[in-house]
């Protein structure tokens, strides 16, 4: 097996795969790439820890075809030190890899590929999605999932298909986000796709733009002309969240979203480290943002003007949260919806185009 590789496109390729396979596993074949060398269709290499499967063909000069399982870290680590522009490598019968340059020669122990996973069987497709509104659904949505893995129905994006919308939510408990787009659809359905996959489409390693996503009954699987990615679907029933968000919000704040994010990001500097408290102090066309840490003897104050319709609220939340959703607001005014100190506030961005962004953030008892 003998083959030679652009050096950069076998970074970017290796750099991918390695955000799937397992940190911890009682299978080390699944700590492998699955290598092959495929004629004319260049390298086809593939990950997977039996959940998230991800397969990606590059171009390279094919000298010998065969197949092998290689240790992936190791293998990034070594190609990541060549400084060359072209990588090559020869696996001998007795699946040592050698990957040699100009000045030298290195040496990796692999494994035959009898007991790498096969490919899955998906099943039939029930039906596809255009993939262009992939991107900014993820980009608005993931950051909120949870990372308990106690709590699967959590750990990903719940997509609610309809003939003309498709909206999207994410909660951890603590915030929760609904982002609606505008599209066609054929059918009405709900996924609960792993925050995983999605997280590997946000890398812009897949061009939506040019790429479906596909629903199967259990999986759900995006494809292009080099990659092809599938996960397996969360089957657990994802909180019912509109029940939580609150319906009457009586106190209405429109303000500058850097501004507010300014302010916060200021006197969070001298919240307690572990409540990370910062209270908004919200009426009288302004909102006073302060923080005070107890331990420390440290505080801080700061204010910004607003348009505010309503009686005065004081509400309590965690900075780090609260600053995490306003880095994500998109225009330059947000509207701010409150109802009492213990009452979820509301964050909505106005003037959005052809999407619509809803946020939830709990308060804490101040």
């Amino acid at each position: 097996m003998d083959f030679c590789l652009n050096k950069i496109e076998l970074i970017d390729t290796l750099s991918t795969l390695i955000k799937i396979t397992p940190s911890r596993t009682t299978l080390p074949i699944l700590s492998t790439v699955f290598i092959k060398t495929k004629g004319s269709e260049g390298v086809y290499l593939r990950a997977t820890d039996l959940e998230v499967d991800y397969s990606i063909n590059i171009e390279s000069q094919n000298l010998q075809e065969g197949e092998v399982c290689c240790p992936l870290n190791k293998l990034y680590e070594v190609v990541n030190s060549i400084s060359e522009e072209f990588i090559t490598i020869n696996v001998n019968e007795a699946n040592r890899m050698r990957i040699k340059t100009k000045t030298g020669k290195y040496t990796i122990l692999c494994q035959k590929t009898e007991e790498f996973p096969e490919p899955r069987d998906l099943g039939d497709k029930k039906f596809e999605i255009d993939g262009k509104f992939l991107y900014p659904t993820i980009k608005n949505t993931i950051y909120a999932c949870s990372k308990d893995e106690l709590k699967p129905m959590l750990n990903g994006v719940l997509f609610e298909i309809k003939q003309k919308t498709i909206t999207a939510v994410s909660t951890d408990g603590h915030r929760l986000v609904k982002f609606i787009s505008n599209q066609e659809n054929e059918e009405n359905t709900k996924v609960l796709i792993p925050q995983k996959f999605l997280n590997i489409i946000s890398t812009g390693t897949i061009n939506t733009k040019k790429a479906n996503l596909e629903i199967h009954d259990n999986y759900v699987m995006i494809k292009s002309e080099k990659h092809t990615l599938s996960t397996r679907l969360i089957n657990e029933k994802f909180p019912d969240y509109e029940n939580v968000i609150p319906e009457e919000n009586p106190q209405e704040t429109i303000l500058e979203t850097e501004k507010l994010k300014g302010i916060v990001k200021r006197v969070s500097l001298m919240s307690n480290k572990s409540t990370k408290q910062v209270v908004l102090k919200i009426g009288n066309n302004k909102i006073i943002a302060s923080a005070e840490d107890h331990e420390t003897g440290g505080s801080a104050i700061d204010e910004m003007e607003a348009e505010h319709s309503g009686n005065e609220c004081i509400i309590g939340f965690n900075g780090g949260l609260l600053l995490e959703i306003l880095r994500h607001q998109k225009t330059e005014k947000i509207k701010l919806l409150t109802n009492s100190a213990l009452s979820a506030m509301l964050i909505e961005q106005i003037n959005e185009k052809e999407t619509h962004t809803t946020t939830l953030l709990m308060p804490i008892r101040i």
